[in-house]
């Protein structure tokens, strides 16, 4: 009896000795292929997880039919009004402004990654003199809550000579990405250390194809649901006669529009495979609508410094070079099938 309990004892320490090497190995494994990863993220992580971490510290509020907006507070890197509105010094006095325009879209139009001062809605401005923008972009903002926003802003009084709305891939994103499956059954350790250490993501990325919009039936119900939410912004713009610009801006993962930083990323290629056929055909929808414009190409190719990550956040270079093609639109009103092309 005792050699079969000095036997179970030894077997014990021998498992438990055995759960702990594989424990520390597949923490080796992930910290591993972690550092493979992030050698293959954007140069900006540092700044990335300031913000961000910065960002999730603002107080919000939830509004229906909007979603969660930002409270009036102060940070290092956002002033923000009531209703979540993005302050920045004016160029000219409010009062003063011969022109207000009204600026929403999500937090690539927010700047989500600029201080105020260099945000789009403050890069606009100093390119226009005499003109004020105000923006209540937020993260996350789609077209169906710039909608709501705008009818908002109607309601309450503001003065508005002119909509803009800068978005699209915040919509596209949203509908094409499949719900997270169930998390799957642990497989064994061993076999988990071999998957992490050389798991390259094909395997995710063979599932595009059968949900999300990999085929062409997804692809095709996409653009119908983003043509649908911008026509529900147009629709509030005309019932409150309010001109509006509908602008599709540039995204890292559009051809033409990239600069390399982010090509050899999985979820690049995913978006650039996925999303580039639906912008293909948006364009054709759009060809005929003077109050749509793509401006996926504004950047032009290999133009460095522009994006800060995959998710299309610009730089304050990037806000300035966007403002400089922006600006022209709104200033020659109703565009020309030659200017949106431009």
């Amino acid at each position: 009896m005792k050699k079969l309990a000095s036997l179970l004892f030894g077997l014990f320490l021998l498992v438990a000795l055995a759960d702990g090497v594989l424990d520390i190995g597949l923490g080796l494994a992930s910290a591993v292929r972690g550092r493979a990863d992030d050698d293959r993220t954007a140069p900006y992580d540092d700044v990335l997880a300031a913000r961000h971490a910065e960002m999730l510290a603002l107080p919000t509020r939830f509004i229906p039919g909007i979603g969660n907006v930002y409270r009036a507070t102060s940070t290092p890197s956002f002033t923000l009004g009531a209703d979540g509105e993005r302050l920045y010094p004016h160029a000219t006095p409010p009062g003063q402004a011969a022109r207000h325009i009204l600026l929403l879209g999500a937090s690539q139009t927010f700047g989500a990654l600029n201080d105020d001062a260099h945000s789009l809605g403050a890069a606009l401005e100093r390119l226009m003199p005499g003109t004020v923008v105000r923006t209540f972009a937020s993260p996350a903002q789609d077209f169906s809550a710039s909608a709501m926003v705008l009818a908002r802003r109607i309601a309450a009084g503001d003065r508005i000579d002119r909509v803009v709305v800068i978005n699209g891939f915040v919509d596209l994103v949203n509908h094409c990405s499949p719900w997270s499956p169930p998390r799957p059954r642990p497989r064994p350790v061993l076999v988990e250390m071999a998957i992490r250490l050389t798991d390259t993501g094909e395997t995710n990325r063979r599932a595009v194809p059968e949900d999300g919009c990999g085929t062409p039936e997804g692809q095709a119900a996409a653009l119908e649901r983003l043509m649908a939410e911008i026509d529900g912004v147009r629709q509030i713009a005309r019932r409150g006669d309010l001109p509006l610009t509908v602008i599709i801006p540039p995204v890292p993962y559009v051809a033409g529009a990239d600069d390399g930083s982010f090509a050899d990323l999985a979820l690049f290629r995913s978006y650039q495979r996925t999303l580039e056929p639906i912008i293909a055909q948006f364009r054709t929808r759009i060809a005929d609508m003077n109050d749509v414009v793509d401006l996926t190409g504004a950047f032009g190719r290999g133009r460095k410094g522009m994006f800060v990550d995959l998710g299309g956040h610009y730089s304050d270079a990037g806000n300035r070079v966007l403002a400089s093609r922006i600006v022209p639109l709104l200033d020659s009103g109703d565009m020309s099938a030659d200017q949106k092309s431009k």
